[in-house]
């Protein structure tokens, strides 16, 4: 029997987003996002790693990502969300008891996070967009705000788990526990809770949800061709690549810039990393809603201007109220970036092939993201702080909002219904 039975007023499209919620949550993107510098600052303490050292342990994990994301469309259109993200939390589990056995060893750091960025794809939200995508149509940025807006649950508690368990404990006792709480509490809520969408040629609309039924049977399959000629396409690509670039070069960098700029403890730096992701999940659900709402180029216009203000903060003001204001900013933005790829990748190409180019985006996004972190990190030691990075991120914001300022129009059979 399920823990939400068939009998609850639960329908089956929102236990879907309650399961895929729970895996979400604890998967390896929050982990690296707000995980990896607490655990890499205890490793490199332990064994003598640099900065430069443990940017490309973040380098290598975001490249593994970009393979993982162009590889993964074609398992989850044969075998579906539910499949491909079990397996992926139980590989996503043994990744983390390997590395908690690592010794004073950087090919070993490295090939840990490799691992972890390419078997751990299927714990982050590509694994579940396809099914709820089709089990929604008019209220799918809602729906795929809540379930990808659950990272926020773990980037909340990810440092501040990580900051107790290896202060008591050690990192290796640390990545045990972590290890542990995949295999018995998100393993089994996937696989309970996340269902495909009904094998019929037209899905079933849920009066419980009282979302509107879409069509997908009819939706023409594009191949990357097709996909590759699409200029609208291209637009999009080049804004996720910058998005993530800008994005990920700051969460490794986190310790360094607030600490050495704004003299942070580690334990208020972790406080302010858990206030982004709460700020995240808010923005998350808030762009969700706003998507459903408003055009697609509007909502990412000020997702831009939330980020390039949280840089400004950092790079000019770094006092430890204006570092609040800028985590605050800074979650939004990740989470007005963050839900714009699957949305946009299922009403600009149809619901039936979001899975592949919901993965081509992320592919770009982590392009851009395994740019930054070591890109920010040599220019920061070779300029002697943290401003000129700071500054180059901002310039590359305008690039991504001329994009979205001139996509056109969804079309016609992909726009909401009402």
């Amino acid at each position: 029997m399920s823990i939400l039975s068939s009998k609850t007023s639960v329908p089956d499209s929102w236990r879907v987003v309650i399961g895929a919620g729970i895996g979400i949550s604890f998967g390896s993107l929050p982990f690296f996002a707000t995980g990896f510098a607490i655990l890499a600052r205890a490793v490199a303490g332990e064994f003598g790693f640099s900065q430069t050292d443990v940017a490309k342990a973040a380098t290598i994990f975001l490249l593994s990502q970009i393979v993982a994301n162009f590889l993964c469309a074609a398992p989850l259109q044969r075998w579906g969300s539910r499949k491909v993200a079990a397996a992926s939390i139980t590989v996503f589990a043994a990744s983390l008891l390997a590395l908690s056995q690592m010794q004073n060893s950087l090919l070993q750091f490295y090939v840990a996070f490799a691992i972890i960025g390419l078997f751990g794809i299927g714990t982050n939200p590509i694994a579940y967009a396809q099914a709820i995508t089709q089990w929604f149509d008019r209220r799918r940025g809602l729906a795929l705000g809540l379930a990808t807006g659950a990272q926020s649950v773990g980037l909340f508690l990810f440092p501040i788990i990580m900051l107790v368990l290896i202060s008591r404990f050690g990192w290796r006792l640390a990545l045990i526990d972590l290890a542990i709480f995949e295999i018995v509490i998100c393993l089994p809520a996937v696989l309970i809770l996340v269902r495909d969408a009904p094998h019929s040629p037209t899905l079933r609309f849920d009066a419980h949800s009282a979302d509107t039924a879409i069509s997908i049977s009819q939706e023409r399959q594009l191949s990357y061709s097709d996909i590759f000629s699409n200029v609208t396409f291209w637009k999009l690509v080049a804004s996720f690549l910058v998005m993530g670039m800008s994005i990920y070069a700051i969460g490794p960098n986190i310790v360094y810039i607030l600490k050495d700029g704004a003299g942070l403890s580690l334990a208020e730096i972790a406080r302010v990393q858990s206030l982004a992701g709460v700020a995240f999940l808010i923005g998350r659900v808030a762009f969700g809603y706003l998507l459903d709402r408003t055009a697609a180029r509007i909502v990412a216009l000020l997702a831009l201007t939330l980020a390039g203000s949280h840089l400004a903060i950092y790079a000019y003001s770094p006092t430890s109220t204006m570092v609040i204001i800028a985590a605050v900013l800074a979650g939004l933005s990740s989470g007005g970036e963050s839900d714009l790829m699957p949305y946009v990748a299922s009403r600009y190409f149809g619901a039936h092939n979001v899975s592949r180019v919901y993965s081509l985006f992320l592919v770009a996004w982590f392009a851009g993201a395994a740019i930054g972190p070591v890109a920010f990190a040599q220019l920061a030691v070779a300029s002697g702080s943290s401003l000129l990075p700071l500054n180059l991120l901002m310039a590359s914001l305008l690039l991504p909002a001329a994009m979205f300022l001139y996509l056109g129009r969804y079309p016609a059979d992909s726009a909401p219904q009402t």
